[in-house]
């Protein structure tokens, strides 16, 4: 018996390909914050013309007790948390014609419960399909002292 435990051990040593090391991948992902004001993008330019840091509408989302989200900070105007305020607050900057936004990049509270979160999405998500745009969303977790 001890035999067979041998042959069957050499057997599975000799024959063990260990698999590639993963190799790294580029990915382009959205700065953590606009490089400029948004009100100095050139309104008589197509959007697809501005950088992309031009392009991304900030939003950052604060945890209050337990989880819940307390606030919610589109731009520099705050919002009100709930999901249908929400939504017509991103339609006021997605269907505008003279604001380039066409992306955005969404700071979350790390104390942000995920159910809190989705919510939000789902109405980003709603707000890109009602302004016919394809919806790209980019997350970043919120630092300590930032969006105060």
């Amino acid at each position: 018996m001890l035999d067979m435990a041998f042959q069957l051990l050499t057997f599975f040593v000799l024959t063990y390909h260990a698999a590639p090391i993963e190799g790294q991948f580029l990915m382009n992902l959205l700065p953590p914050q606009p490089a400029t004001s948004t009100a100095e993008a050139p309104s008589d330019k197509p959007s697809e013309n501005l950088p992309t840091t031009l392009r991304t509408l900030p939003t950052v989302l604060k945890a209050g007790p337990g989880g819940r989200l307390a606030q919610i900070t589109v731009g520099e105007l705050s919002v009100p948390v709930e999901s249908k305020a929400l939504e017509k607050e991103l339609d006021k900057y997605l269907q505008d014609p003279n604001l380039p936004f066409d992306q955005t990049l969404i700071k979350i509270d790390p104390r942000l419960k995920y159910g809190e979160m989705m919510r939000v999405i789902n109405a980003f998500s709603n707000a890109f399909v009602n302004a016919k745009k394809t919806p790209k969303l980019s997350f970043d977790e919120l630092g300590p002292g930032e969006g105060e």
